[in-house]
């Protein structure tokens, strides 16, 4: 389609004709149509033909698929095109979604009256993770209040902490030593890393259309197990098979007594991991079994079965 037969074709919905009968006053913005299909095309939702001619782009397609508002794509787009792909990391994916109008509605506790000090701090933590600094201007742009930056960076930071071996009640600590929340953070962190699950697919999707050579999908398999369970990369692999069947806590006290790798695991007695899972010889079982399962996976991950052999 031309961009008068998108401009058309978008007068004669049905969505044009429902703001006509609900209100007289309004009137069809052609030329806000244009100038939008002109960023989307900046942006690299679309692409125009020599003579004329819009098509959606992978990028595109990809918006419509997701889920996502289309404003979330356009500032992915923005703030990962022109980094490389080197710089596309862990911590630079988090961020990211920081900037999605998704994440952007979850609740989080922050002190308003903290202008100093609490930008301060979640800004030079960010800092510390070496995400590139275009990343991070993007926290503040297209934004008037400063208070969602702050809050951009302190959900990043949340994120962050969520996926380390920290106890919950620390983590809840440190993000709340400002004030400015009566009922804690554990509430807010969940939510957090549930809508960061829900975006960050589409946002690996992106970069590896902006970039290439990126193959991402090892990468993000690992970082959504992480961020479901709150554990650090040393014992993803064990989540990956048993997931919520231990506990975060069972996890933490694993990865402290140095029996959260496999290998430490397959050369570890009942006995000691009885100590470090409560007693419970159902979670012991779990645990050997997804040792055999992970080998099972590593040697070939497609070979693994997912119908039982068929009966005739």
């Amino acid at each position: 389609m031309t961009s008068g037969d998108i401009a058309d074709f978008l007068e004669e919905s049905f969505g044009a004709f429902q703001e006509r009968r609900t209100s007289q006053q309004w009137t069809w913005d052609r030329q806000h149509t244009l100038a939008m299909l002109t960023q989307l095309k900046h942006h690299q939702l679309v692409e125009e033909s020599s003579n004329g001619i819009f098509k959606l782009t992978k990028i595109g397609w990809l918006a419509g698929q997701s889920g996502l508002e289309v404003e979330s794509v356009i500032r992915i787009v923005d703030a990962l095109s022109p980094i490389t792909s080197a710089e596309i990391t862990d911590p630079t994916l988090l961020c990211v979604s920081q900037l999605t109008v998704e994440l952007d509605k979850i609740l989080f506790p922050l002190n308003k009256k903290s202008t100093q000090k609490e930008p301060q701090l979640w800004a030079s933590e960010l800092q510390r993770q070496n995400i590139p600094r275009h990343v991070l201007y993007s926290l503040h742009n297209a934004i008037t209040d400063s208070l969602q930056s702050t809050l951009r960076a302190k959900k990043t930071v949340a994120s962050l902490l969520w996926i380390t071996d920290r106890p919950l009640a620390e983590i809840e600590t440190t993000l709340t030593q400002f004030g400015g929340s009566l009922d804690g953070a554990a509430g807010p962190i969940r939510s957090l890393r549930s809508r960061i699950c829900d975006v960050l697919p589409t946002i690996a999707s992106i970069a590896e259309i902006l970039h290439p050579d990126l193959d991402l999908t090892e990468r993000v398999r690992k970082l959504l197990i992480r961020l479901e369970f709150g554990i650090p990369a040393i014992v993803v692999d064990l989540a990956a098979q048993t997931g919520n069947a231990l506990t975060r806590g069972d996890y933490q006290r694993l990865i402290q007594a140095g029996q959260a790798s496999i290998e430490a695991l397959e050369n570890s007695t009942d006995n000691t991991l009885l100590e470090y899972l409560n007693h419970s010889l159902e979670k012991v079982s779990l645990v050997r079994e997804a040792v055999i399962k992970h080998k099972e996976y590593t040697i070939n991950p497609i070979s693994v079965p997912i119908l039982p052999q068929y009966e005739g």
